[in-house]
């Protein structure tokens, strides 16, 4: 009755082709979720900007013997990395090198009015 060779035919399924069926819901669909694309992204970029921005600025005179490193150890913010906060105060007060010299006067960023500041010692 059957043998081997018997090919046995299926009907092939065509894809269902989808139809537009209202342009306005299209756009309207594409809008929304081009809206949320960017609302997700630019949540996320402006999380990292809200957060430097300081609260106030300090004015410090260099004396002798000051580094950047003891100067920022008065005022880190609780949680961040002493040698990223050098490095904000440098781009604050547009220095290129973290060479102070005594009597040159230095905007501090500071972040958090109860911060622990541990000396708040002013330099005449």
């Amino acid at each position: 009755m059957y043998t081997k060779d018997t090919a046995i035919l299926k009907p092939v399924r065509r894809r269902k082709t989808l139809k537009v069926v209202s342009r306005f819901r299209l756009c309207l669909f594409i809008t929304i979720i081009l809206l949320i694309i960017i609302t997700i992204f630019s949540f996320f970029l402006l999380k990292g900007k809200a957060q430097d921005m300081p609260d106030y600025f300090v004015s410090w005179n260099v004396n002798k013997g000051d580094t950047l490193w003891t100067i920022a150890k008065v005022y880190l913010p609780k949680g961040r990395d002493i040698r990223d906060y050098i490095m904000e105060i440098q781009e604050w007060n547009e220095m290129d090198t973290p060479n102070i010299i005594e009597g040159q006067q230095l905007s501090i960023p500071v972040y958090d009015s109860s911060s622990r500041i541990k000396t708040a010692a002013v330099y005449d």
